[in-house]
């Protein structure tokens, strides 16, 4: 199977590229690499296990424990358990904003440092959510590494982890994947560059549009994304709608995919800023049914507003299970964990023609 060609400033992580970073393990944990450079994972180039061991900062997928036996005893003796999730015809897949989920470590990058208890706490009633939800393929937004990641998947359950870190120098918080349905690859769309109206060039992302191909025989796809925030007024609109229209174009180029765009988008249905993406003949909000007191997923002290979302393109469309989507308001205290709600979808993958 092929994979469409990606622009060239484009990085694309192989699956051995991304198991590379099961090289960096000791007990269970994921080990820091001090690599800055991801020109290795460019398109066309085959990362080497050198490559692969020192790039893992770029790329991250990680296995637990328990995770690591079972992919050691599928590939020996028990390709029934890849089968299971290669096969599995419904999945539910959630998006959720975990609200800061910083580590305990300061760095450069961002002020927000957590103590261990903090950190604890955080971890428990995040995961408790996650297991509450019970989604197949979670994409998440605001959490800061992969050491973060790594203890999350672990916490709560999943086997897969993926997460890129991306141009964000302001608060230091990335885009992730966590997965019950093993991985194939992963995109990143962090060199992407828009033109601003005094004719200079801006990065597209700052927290990355990223891409992950599954293990699945139907090929889904799903692109993970954190908008701009509107913080700052009108004069962020231009940022967001440039992000909009790339991920329009990312999601046209991979048409022959089922895929699904998810994610934190930082405005209303009703945004110009979200038209591009909102208002396209190939995509279907799957919240777009839903009076609007029902979508919200954000909610503070202020106000409360619809700013996650859950599209799909024309080829997922009807493998949607009708009346699955919503916003999980209703999970006992998960308004300590976040003030983020996450959304949710069913969806029957044997319906994709």
């Amino acid at each position: 199977m092929s994979f469409p060609k990606q622009g060239a400033k484009t990085f694309v992580y192989s699956l051995a590229f991304l198991i590379g970073a099961g090289l960096c393990f000791a007990n269970g944990a994921a080990c820091s690499s001090n690599t800055s450079s991801a020109e290795s994972g460019q398109v066309g180039h085959k990362v080497s296990q050198s490559e692969q061991s020192t790039s893992d900062n770029y790329t991250q997928l990680a296995k637990n424990n328990k995770a690591q036996k079972a992919v050691k005893k599928s590939e020996a003796a028990s390709k029934e358990d890849n089968d299971e999730q290669f096969n599995k015809q419904v999945i539910t897949l959630a998006t959720w904003n975990l609200e800061n989920f910083f580590d305990t470590v300061d760095d450069p990058y961002n002020d927000d440092v957590l103590t261990e208890a903090e950190y604890g706490d955080k971890l428990t009633r995040v995961s408790s959510v996650l297991q509450e939800v019970n989604a197949d393929i979670v994409g998440i937004e605001e959490i800061e590494n992969a050491q973060v990641i790594s203890d999350l998947s672990k916490r709560s359950g999943y086997p897969y982890y993926v997460l890129i870190p991306g141009n964000d120098r302001i608060r230091g918080i990335n885009v992730g994947v966590l997965s019950k349905v093993p991985v194939r690859n992963a995109v990143s769309h962090i060199q992407d560059r828009f033109t601003q109206k005094d004719g200079k060039r801006s990065s597209v992302f700052s927290r990355d549009c990223l891409e992950v191909h599954f293990k699945h025989k139907s090929n889904f796809t799903l692109l993970v994304n954190h908008f701009k925030s509107k913080r700052g007024g009108a004069k962020t609109d231009a940022k967001r709608i440039a992000q909009s229209n790339r991920v329009k174009e990312i999601a046209r180029s991979l048409s022959s995919y089922p895929v699904a765009i998810c994610g934190d988008l930082n405005d209303t249905p009703d945004a110009k800023t979200l038209r591009p993406l909102l208002s396209c003949n190939f995509l279907t909000d799957v919240l777009g049914h839903l009076p609007e007191v029902e979508r919200r997923s954000f909610f503070n002290t202020r106000y409360q507003s619809a700013l996650d979302y859950i599209l799909v393109n024309n080829k997922l469309k009807p493998a949607v299970v009708p009346g699955s989507a919503k916003v999980c308001a209703d999970i006992p205290e998960i308004e300590k964990a976040s003030d983020h709600r996450p959304v949710k979808v069913v969806m029957d993958l044997s319906k994709i023609k």
